[in-house]
């Protein structure tokens, strides 16, 4: 129990750093006089720059050759992401009194993580580099899946999920900077061409500011938001999102088998607080808004002391 308390105190200790960065770009909207122009020019930046640059990177050069990801590691994210969800969907429709549509947005947000801006700089941060071709796995299949599902849960709700609809939504996620930097890397690696140094080093220098200026982006994006009338909804899905979900994913990779690395990537994103896409969809479909908004700020507050646990735990246990 000691050496779990000492671990644990050393991975917290290193992870508040990433998460002053979050209020530090909080303080920046609320109190500094950043507003939406600029808040909107960092996360663009990190989102279609940084983040995009630091996965092309080491997905091209440094990890695949070496490394074998599991693609079992899919069955135990979404697997345990879709049954959540719907059990997720009937309770909020059954127990707290949701409507069909805010049921599936209330599930969703159960289950979808701040995979991007938050998860990747994060892992890199709080795991190793060596996680990363298994955070990109998930991530690559992410939108795709989670989203698909949604819309289908929608259907049920009144709106109509149509074959083009769903392939507007396949376009709409392989036009995402990640997913193409992903699949770029991939590419790349296979060809075992090594970058010059005179591309590399920009892209190194460009892909070190991946984590500060995600995680103050994400800050930003929080400072819009504040708790309000849907307080005690939040709370239930932020226990359910940084509680349950990871206990899920993690229950489902023991009773298939997968590896340490791969277990560890799947349970750690399952353990990232609520997506900010979620409140878009939440506002897309007019439902549970402010309830969301309460679960973002809650979640991810939590998550700064929630985070550094399941970290330490997972590497007890392996």
């Amino acid at each position: 129990m000691q050496d779990f308390f000492i671990h644990f105190s050393f991975r917290f200790a290193k992870s508040v750093p990433l998460f002053c960065l979050i209020g530090l770009g909080y303080a920046l909207v609320r109190w500094c006089a950043f507003g939406k122009t600029e808040s909107n020019a960092v996360v663009k930046f990190a989102f279609n720059v940084s983040l995009t640059a630091m996965l092309f990177r080491l997905l091209a050069q440094q990890f695949l050759s070496d490394t074998q990801t599991d693609p079992r590691l899919l069955i135990a994210f979404f697997g345990a992401c879709l049954v959540l969800l719907v059990i997720c969907r009937f309770v909020a429709i059954r127990f707290l009194k949701i409507d069909s549509v805010g049921a599936s947005v209330f599930g969703t947000g159960c289950v979808f993580c701040n995979n991007g801006l938050l998860g990747l700089p994060l892992a890199v941060a709080m795991l190793g580099d060596q996680y990363l071709p298994s955070i990109a796995c998930v991530i690559t299949f992410n939108a795709l899946i989670l989203w698909t599902a949604v819309s289908l849960l929608v259907e049920q709700g009144g709106r109509r999920f149509t074959p083009k609809n769903f392939i507007l939504t396949v376009f709409h996620v392989f036009k995402n900077p990640l997913i193409i930097a992903i699949f770029a890397g991939v590419l790349w690696n296979f060809t075992r061409i090594k970058f010059p140094y005179y591309i590399d080093e920009p892209l190194r220098l460009v892909a070190r500011s991946a984590t500060p200026l995600s995680l103050i982006a994400v800050g930003m994006g929080l400072a819009e938001y504040g708790i309000s009338k849907g307080f005690g909804t939040g709370v239930i899905l932020s226990a359910v999102k940084l509680i349950v979900h990871p206990i899920a994913v993690f229950a489902l990779a023991t009773l298939i088998g997968l590896g340490p690395i791969e277990k560890t990537a799947v349970v750690f994103l399952a353990a990232l607080p609520c997506g900010v896409n979620v409140y878009l969809m939440s506002r897309t479909f007019h439902a549970i808004e402010a309830e969301i908004a309460d679960a973002m700020l809650i979640s991810t507050m939590i998550a700064a002391v929630t985070m550094p646990f399941v970290v330490t735990l997972l590497r007890q246990v392996h």
